[in-house]
């Protein structure tokens, strides 16, 4: 039960990861791991988590970048929600990945199943079940690596033509250095700065405007209650954001100090980026449905709907791309659309 509540939270956290959005930890936590077990089960958080031990039950990881090392053993199923993913060890069970990135250059007995961007299978991999992937794009399989399933997802017509002809995948090990150094120097030459560890790709502001999208047609009552704080109380609504992101980490460190409170601090430290998407797209929503109001009475309807948000997401998209002043739009939007998200709720609820 308590790994199902874990799991449904993570699993949230995996719209982040799988979008190309990446939210920094606290850095007050960020390099520490925030571990639970449960008989041979264990549940593992950090910024950046390496495990490189055995495991006598299924695994549940969650962080910036999740390695598993070659010398790790995994005797259950393997749960990872990630911005970066390389498994090099040897997994017993079935491996789920919810990820941007994941290498997998390891033994796995089990099936495989990847939600994310990029899906790599390198020289080593060898996999007896089978590999699904949920992609946009297709799967790089190195031709040395062993599938015996077989292999399922988005254009994988092209990925089985292609498998035999791919070019060699980059080595585990570099590949793992080119992440650390983009973690550790995140930045886009000439399209600006945004705020520390997050930036908003293309795929990304598709997926935001998505989110939006969704809430201003699922939620039209709440929508319209953050449309109306977004004009008449944008101060309050900045205000409870702030006290969300600034708050949750120092409580979180409060919490985990008890052996109790780790159960309750990893689902907090979950929630704290789960926020930061939520209220990036709370903001594109209000946004939204605030142009919808401007360009008359097509604005009323579903098709106002979407253009208030295709607009909303390319204005917040090029904020967020302006040098020096897109951290400070990132920071504005988040935290005002945390606000909006809080108001819209209780305002619709009284």
């Amino acid at each position: 039960m308590r790994g199902g509540i874990v799991r449904l939270f993570a699993f949230l956290v995996i719209f982040v990861t799988g979008s190309g959005a990446a939210l920094a930890a606290p850095e007050s936590i960020a390099d520490k791991a925030l571990e639970w077990a449960s008989g041979g089960d264990v549940f593992s958080v950090a910024r950046e988590l390496t495990i490189d031990r055995k495991v006598d039950g299924s695994l549940s990881a969650a962080g910036e970048i999740v390695i598993l090392t070659d010398d790790a053993e995994v005797k259950g199923d393997t749960w990872i929600a990630a911005r970066r993913v390389a498994v090099e060890g040897e997994l017993e069970g079935s491996l789920s990945i919810r990820a941007q990135e994941a290498l997998i250059n390891g033994e796995v007995k089990g099936d495989v199943t990847f939600y994310g961007l990029d899906l790599t299978l390198g020289p080593d991999a060898e996999i007896d079940g089978n590999v699904t992937y949920y992609s946009p794009s297709t799967a790089r399989i190195d031709r040395n690596a062993k599938v015996k399933g077989e292999i399922n997802g988005r254009d994988i017509a092209a990925a089985r033509d292609d498998r035999q002809e791919a070019a060699p995948v980059m080595p585990h090990n570099d590949m793992r250095e080119r992440w650390r150094e983009r973690h550790m120097n995140e930045h886009w030459e000439g399209r600006g700065v945004s705020a520390p560890g997050y930036h908003m790709s293309a795929t990304s502001a598709v997926f935001f405007g998505a989110i939006a999208l969704a809430i201003a047609y699922l939620a039209p009552a709440v929508t319209g209650r953050m449309r109306e704080s977004l004009v008449a109380q944008p101060l309050p609504a900045l205000g409870l954001g702030l006290l969300w992101l600034l708050g949750l980490p120092i409580l979180i460190v409060f919490v985990a100090v008890t052996i109790v409170g780790l159960p309750v601090a990893f689902l907090m430290l979950l929630l704290w980026p789960l926020g930061m998407v939520f209220g990036l797209a709370a903001t594109i929503t209000a946004l939204g449905a605030l142009l919808a109001g401007r360009i008359g009475e097509i604005g009323r309807g579903p098709l106002g709907v979407l253009a208030g948000v295709v607009l909303a997401t390319a204005l917040v998209w090029i904020g967020i791309s302006i040098p020096i002043l897109g951290a400070l739009i990132w920071l504005l939007a988040v935290s005002g659309g945390i606000g909006l998200l809080y108001l819209g709720f209780r305002n619709s609820a009284l």
